[in-house]
């Protein structure tokens, strides 16, 4: 499995309880195929030294889900929340 690391901005589709279901990323459209797992909170996303303010800080949110495009290409992404909006931090394929 390759790994890369990014940042890119991604579009991403959540259901009633805040799970993503599609994303768009780079022109393509795809769709959730495996249950999400939600990330670990990561402190150092927070200014603050106090970790029970990264906990509850919403640029912490983040999924690892298994999403396929219509062309059958399937990858692992690590979404995460920031205050600009959704980004791909990671993609396994």
């Amino acid at each position: 499995m390759i790994a890369t690391h990014t940042s890119e901005p991604a579009c991403v589709w959540l259901d009633e309880a805040g799970a993503p279901t599609r994303l768009f990323y780079r022109n393509l459209r795809y769709r959730v195929i495996d249950t999400p797992t939600r990330l670990p909170h990561e402190p150092w996303l927070s200014c603050s030294s106090d970790r029970s303010s990264a906990s509850s800080d919403r640029s912490a949110l983040g999924w690892r889900v298994t999403g396929r495009s219509a062309t059958d290409d399937t990858l692992v992404f690590d979404l995460r929340f920031q205050p600009s909006g959704w980004v791909v931090e990671n993609v396994f394929a």
